[in-house]
């Protein structure tokens, strides 16, 4: 049994039965963890915390659906994640604007190993704050979280190319900030 697990499956089933104690151990073990998800998605603190509470209400909504399958920080991860994003089309329209003259597909991957590795994940993060909000969600759910551009398209409600683009200008604009363009 690993540390995680431990008193997990009782608070899981607390939670199952509205439990609201159950609920608020949940909420304490997974709340800094899950905060830091939605701080890369959000632009302050404020809007990290609305993103938290509605990522959290989703989860004891369909806490049923958590089989075991993946652990229950995975489980929870992608919940805070979708919570993310779907506040972020709630509250922004995502713009597309992309012009074909921008499909420069000639990036290697070892950039993005560059962006990634020559990094500590406060610059990172201090990065990801400055980064334009289209950019810095497509980058979020590539980079970070490692949706497929199929599945980025599918959260967004728009065509998997232009998220292959916005992508690439996502890295594109990482570099320059980084001085390697």
């Amino acid at each position: 049994m690993t540390e995680e697990d431990f008193g997990l499956k009782e608070i899981i089933n607390g939670c199952l039965n509205n439990n609201r104690l159950s609920q608020r151990k949940l909420y304490d073990r997974y709340a800094p963890s899950m905060f830091a998800v939605c701080r890369r998605y959000a632009n302050t603190d404020t809007e990290a915390e609305d993103m938290l509470m509605e990522g959290f209400m989703k989860v004891f909504k369909s806490i049923d659906t958590f089989k075991g399958d993946s652990t229950f920080n995975t489980w929870i991860h992608s919940v805070m994640v979708n919570a993310a994003i779907s506040h972020y089309r709630s509250v922004r329209r995502f713009r597309n604007e992309v012009a074909e003259s921008d499909l420069d597909m000639d990036f290697e991957a070892s950039e993005d190993e560059r962006i990634t590795t020559s990094l500590d994940a406060r610059m990172v993060f201090e990065l990801l704050q400055k980064m334009p909000e289209p950019l810095r969600v497509v980058f979020n759910l590539r980079a970070l979280d490692g949706c497929s551009f199929a599945e980025i398209a599918a959260k967004l409600g728009t065509k998997e190319e232009s998220m292959r683009v916005t992508f690439m200008r996502a890295r594109k604009w990482m570099l320059a900030e980084l001085g390697d363009s």
